[in-house]
């Protein structure tokens, strides 16, 4: 088994019952969440005990993908003093900015852990390595690699060669799509156009793409039809709670 569960999808805040970004990636051998955004750790929960989490990974320090952070830490904290978590959960994050990667420690109940673009982190049998991506504050790309199938997240990302090359032959590459094309900002906020991404996975040869972050009072017609036409072929938006599997 190796799949993702989509947890939230929209950007920067949630629809009503929704959540922003958060995905638990799945292998065989264990579970890890990447991203915690508004309402991601209530999702979480319907699919997974807190103790039978493995690991959390964070792309960067925005609240859309932090928020539920500080939930989830107590939700460590009670399991570990009913002695259903015998140890603390590690916290992959962002290593910048340094003063919000410090706020998430919280011990004895947490380890924090710094990631770069230079890092190859072994997780649930899985390979992740990253790319720094071009947004407003520091943000990573990642990719994960078990049993000789690849998923791609692009998190936050304007137009990015580096993005591009990490995504390269993904079986799924899940990438942002913040804006249509006739609302699409300015290049140092740091996002995609849903025709950007397209392109993106086009030039990178992805099996599969998947749009996620979006605004919640769009159209999701208008979406999927931006994102095929410059894709050249069918696009799958996510939607909170499926399983997109990894094949």
């Amino acid at each position: 088994m190796f799949q993702v569960r989509v947890l939230g999808e929209h950007g920067p805040y949630p629809a009503p019952g929704g959540a922003t970004t958060g995905f638990l990636i799945q292998t065989d051998e264990g579970n890890v969440l990447l991203d915690c955004g508004s309402g991601v750790f209530a999702e979480l929960t319907k699919y997974v005990k807190i103790e039978e989490l493995d690991a959390v990974l964070v792309t960067h320090h925005h609240a859309d993908h932090v928020s539920d952070i500080p939930v989830l830490r107590y939700a460590v904290m009670i399991a570990q003093n009913r002695k259903l978590l015998r140890q603390k959960l590690p916290i992959y994050a962002n290593q910048e900015p340094q003063h919000l990667f410090a706020s998430l420690a919280f011990e004895p109940y947490v380890t924090t852990h710094k990631l770069s673009s230079a890092s190859n982190v072994q997780l649930i049998g899985a390979s992740f390595t990253f790319a720094n991506t071009i947004h407003a504050i520091s943000c990573l790309a990642v990719r994960v690699e078990y049993k000789g199938n690849v998923f791609v997240f692009s998190a936050d990302s304007g137009p990015c060669a580096a993005l591009e090359q990490l995504a390269k032959d993904a079986d799924v590459f899940i990438c942002e799509a913040s804006w249509l094309e006739k609302d699409k900002g300015s290049a140092e906020i740091g996002h995609l156009t849903t025709k950007e991404a397209a392109r993106i996975a086009k030039r990178a040869d992805v099996k599969q793409l998947a749009l996620t972050h979006f605004f919640p009072d769009y159209d999701r017609s208008v979406i999927q039809k931006e994102a095929e036409e410059a894709y050249g072929s069918a696009v799958h938006l996510c939607k909170q709670g499926e399983i997109i599997s990894i094949s």
